[in-house]
């Protein structure tokens, strides 16, 4: 092929991709864009610009401190960075803040990209959290590279969240103008957008190296994690800021956590050493608000309160579905349990009823369970259906007789519509 066809090939492929990509995300918003190998990658869209951020979110078997050892092993980058060509330190400034020159590898016919940027790592620990964060270094005088175009707007982060010992929550999130003559459309489809979920996967492949295995252990933040887990009340945040992620209302929050029932979860979260499976149990249980909500001493008043609470907020206003569907290993594990959906039909529970009224009146909530459009605008339209529903004994029936129908999605809404069916 000769070299002016492929030149203009690339043309034909860059004008294609400036008219596909702008119609494929909404501005501002985070569009799913794949989902593989348990990492969600996103893409959104700067409005008035055609520049998109892309974020990735999937766990790394292995703790924050290891993490973060690699992170801070910069000459090593390339070793696991999809397309790093080369990494050194410019400058350090402390353990966590470096002045970087990163190279990355461009495809055909493009010449490739270099950076200098500025790293900073912070840890949260009373939330059991990290960032490191890297953007364009302003005012470091580093000299242009001729085998190189240099990038001059680049920003990003890394979000590290503790869900166990060997278990962390890592986002990473990233937004770059290639600048020359490759087109921001063109990189926005076909390089940068795998970036999140590369640079995951090549984290998982080197944390179990030995050299950040070690270099983890003995690392400070090692030790100031486990002061955090020796400290109930640091655990407590910790989980509270791993269930503010579903349940988004702060005051809501704070009325479920001052619950007796609540206080009994995070005594067996804490007596795990907060691993990853009693945190997983602890926010299934969690989430069960109506039976939460309704133990304790007293006349249900638990459940009194937070039902007066949200009686006049939409569901979507305290509650985030659409992120717990996000993250099938929580979706699943409350769904294998069963309890948390099982209490959403109890109807000796008025706060059950409140949330399930709630919920069904919710088009997001709906559009998740109900493919069937038709099906879902009737649900949302008619409010005597929804009560219907909630008063359906035979849909409980089947419910508990067949707990698989849980599991599965299109039974579960065939089984939904049968019944909707049934009332006209």
């Amino acid at each position: 092929m000769t070299k002016v066809l492929k030149t203009a090939i690339c043309l034909a492929a860059c004008c294609l991709m400036i008219l596909t990509t702008a119609a494929e995300s909404a501005d501002g918003k985070w569009e799913l864009i794949m989902s593989k190998d348990g990492i969600n990658t996103y893409r959104m869209t700067h409005p008035g610009t055609n520049i998109c951020s892309f974020k990735g979110v999937g766990f790394v078997d292995a703790g924050m401190e290891v993490i973060g050892a690699i992170l801070r092993d910069i000459p090593d980058f390339p070793k696991w960075m999809a397309h790093c060509k080369h990494t050194r330190i410019l400058k350090k400034i402390d353990r966590n803040t470096f002045i970087v020159h990163y190279v990355s590898k461009a495809p055909f016919p493009y010449m490739d990209r270099d950076a200098v940027f500025d790293s900073h790592a912070f840890y949260d620990f009373d939330r059991g959290a990290a960032h490191i964060t890297f953007r364009t270094a302003k005012g470091y005088d580093f000299p242009k590279q001729k085998k190189y175009l240099r990038i001059t707007d680049m920003e990003g982060e890394y979000h590290l969240e503790y869900f166990g010992e060997n278990r962390t929550r890592v986002t990473y999130m990233h937004r770059a103008d290639p600048g020359g003559n490759v087109p921001v459309s063109l990189a926005n489809r076909f390089e940068i957008r795998y970036y999140p979920f590369l640079y995951i996967k090549g984290m998982r492949r080197v944390v179990k190296q030995k050299k950040y295995i070690d270099a983890g252990i003995n690392s400070p933040e090692h030790a100031l994690i486990e002061r955090m887990l020796n400290d109930r009340g640091n655990v407590e945040r910790v989980v509270k800021d791993r269930l503010g992620r579903y349940i988004t209302d702060p005051a809501l929050l704070d009325m479920i956590f001052e619950t007796p029932a609540s206080g009994k979860i995070l005594d067996r979260i804490y007596a795990a050493h907060s691993n990853f499976q009693s945190i997983c149990r602890g926010l299934v249980d969690l989430l069960d608000i109506a039976k939460i909500g309704g133990s304790g001493p007293g006349p249900n008043e638990n459940a009194d309160a937070i039902k007066a609470y949200v009686a006049d907020r939409a569901f979507d206003d305290f509650f985030s579905l659409q992120r717990l569907m996000e993250d099938r290993w929580l979706a699943d594990a409350i769904v294998k349990d069963g309890e948390p959906i099982y209490a959403l039909f109890d109807m000796k529970n008025d706060l059950a009823r409140e949330i399930f009224m709630k919920m069904a009146a919710s088009k997001t909530a709906v559009t998740c369970f109900l493919k069937d459009s038709g099906l879902a605008d009737r649900l949302l339209a008619e409010p005597a259906l929804r009560e219907k529903l909630w008063a359906d004994s035979v849909l409980r029936e089947r419910l508990a007789a067949n707990p698989n129908l849980l599991k599965n999605s299109h039974d579960f809404e065939e089984l939904i519509a049968s019944r909707i069916n049934s009332y006209t």
